[in-house]
């Protein structure tokens, strides 16, 4: 028998600190990608750090950081997991951010698979690509690199000092929101990666990406997020962080698309189904707007929203007891990965971090800061050597291998690498 996709859930609160939530706010009344009724949230996590990429000099400064609700809802209609609690006023990009994940050679060598995986199937060698939400360029590098000839990059945060000297001539920015007036005719392909989980109006952002498609004629969107389905599905509570107001699955990333009037050419999950893909072109006959998701999808996001709520209390039960086990033993443990996922984990197991000494990152970046909300120190790798931590947390296990490798590069052969 189907799960009625309207019925209610129970909504767990957890809450990450003692002022979260005090505040009144108002609400959607209305799914951001369909326009459906807004229904009751499944979850809420309370008091998160509002950015996920923002830097900070000091400790102080790091426990200011603004906070900040995520009140996940699912649209019974069309299947997109949204942050009904989401308040854009609370982001501030003025100060210094950093986002980049090139640096692991993982995640370049994905990039690069990735990027001439487009440019074979679209034939965008030599062609003009515009990238929107280009964050600090690194994709749109990569790119270029692939066989790409030009790409203008659009990200509010992403101007021409940002761009590196040996591009300058290929790698145009534009340091401002996106609108349909940016993208030029003759325009290969738009870009858009990990900037759709970004939007709260998703149906009115997505209508003006095909109005610039439409106008420039532009043959073909490239596309990827997080994947909410392995989110849900392995309890990671981590992954969820407020700058996130959207989630996908293949099945609702690709009947948002449909429902802006693309035909979808291909959907995927990619990085051991991190992130869902897609490629899609403006249609000829577009499908008509508002339709309902598939039934089965939409049956099992139900069951799966409803077992997230359960799965993260038992998640953040184990952790803290974990953590609370290696601090009565007075044993040292860090957490490897100062970006979103680090600051979430351990936002919401603040109380049990007595052990966590520090978070380590490779990006220089991050290193010599301080994690928003907690206020830990943010060190180099080569920063464990000289008093080695029993215990590396990893916060995504698609990088052990090359955790563990650097590790023992630097002799700390005794220390053990465990990933959440």
């Amino acid at each position: 028998m189907a799960v009625d996709p309207h019925a209610e859930v129970t909504m767990i609160d957890l809450t990450a600190s003692a002022t979260a939530g005090a505040a009144a706010r108002s609400e959607p009344a209305a799914c951001p990608a369909c326009a459906a009724p807004a229904p009751e949230a499944f979850i809420r996590l309370a008091g998160l750090p509002v950015h996920g990429t923002a830097v900070f000099t000091t400790p102080d400064e790091a426990r200011a950081v603004t906070t900040g609700d995520q009140e996940l809802a699912l649209c019974g209609t069309c299947g997109v997991v949204f942050n009904r609690a989401f308040d854009m006023s609370k982001l501030d990009y003025t100060g210094e951010h950093e986002e980049s994940q090139h640096l692991s050679p993982r995640f370049a060598a994905y990039a690069a698979e990735l990027s001439g995986q487009w440019v074979q199937r679209h034939g965008l060698r030599g062609a003009h690509v515009v990238e929107i939400g280009c964050g600090a360029g690194d994709f749109a590098a990569e790119l270029l690199r692939a066989g790409v000839g030009t790409v203008t990059g659009i990200d509010p945060h992403f101007g021409p000092d940002r761009v590196p000297a040996d591009l300058a001539e290929r790698l145009g920015a534009v340091p401002a929101f996106y609108s349909p007036r940016m993208v030029e005719p003759g325009t290969a392909a738009i870009v858009c990666r990990h900037t759709l989980e970004h939007i709260p109006e998703l149906a009115v952002f997505g209508s003006d990406i095909m109005a610039g498609m439409r106008a420039a004629g532009v043959p073909v969107l490239l596309a990827e997020v997080p994947d909410l389905g392995r989110i849900l599905t392995d309890g990671a509570f981590w992954d969820l962080q407020y700058e996130h107001c959207s989630y996908f699955t293949p099945d609702t990333l690709a009947g948002y698309l449909r429902g802006l009037g693309f035909d979808v050419l291909d959907v995927r999950t990619t990085y051991t189904d991190q992130y869902v893909v897609a490629e899609a072109a403006p249609a000829r006959h577009p499908a008509p707007s508002g339709e309902p998701g598939p039934a089965a999808e939409l049956d099992r996001l139900h069951l799966l929203c409803e077992g997230f709520a359960t799965h993260t209390l038992g998640r953040i039960a184990h952790w803290g007891s974990w953590l609370d086990d290696r601090a009565a033993a007075g044993e040292r443990v860090v957490v490897w990965g100062g970006g979103a996922k680090g600051l979430t984990f351990l936002n919401m197991l603040r109380d049990h971090a007595a052990a966590v000494s520090a978070v380590v990152d490779i990006n220089p970046g991050l290193q010599h800061h301080y994690i928003g909300g907690l206020g830990l120190p943010i060190v180099a790798p080569h920063d464990l050597v000289p008093a080695p931590p029993r215990t590396v947390l990893l916060m995504n296990p698609v990088y052990a291998g090359e955790v563990r490798s650097l590790l023992d590069e630097l002799g700390l052969h005794a220390t053990e690498l465990i990933t959440v």
